[in-house]
């Protein structure tokens, strides 16, 4: 499972739209987009402060959101 795999189920899951877990997380929607989309210059990472945000935020393991290792929650 890709990290675009692992947001994306986190959005779903959360029922929320890409704008809306944008704005939850501060962030553009435009970059969520790039997060979550099928795009080949998609990152393969986000930055350990952004994981901890969406952690705190949504109740998803820190480690799960980076690597896809460990329980999600």
């Amino acid at each position: 499972m890709t990290l675009a795999d692992r947001l994306n189920q986190i959005i779903k899951e959360q029922k929320l739209t890409k704008k809306e877990f944008a704005s939850k997380l501060n962030i553009t929607e435009n970059y969520v987009y790039l997060l979550t989309g099928n795009s080949k210059n998609r990152p393969d990472t986000i930055a350990h402060s952004l994981a901890r945000l969406i952690s705190l935020e949504f109740g998803y393991d820190e480690n799960w959101i980076i690597t896809g290792n460990s329980e999600k929650k």
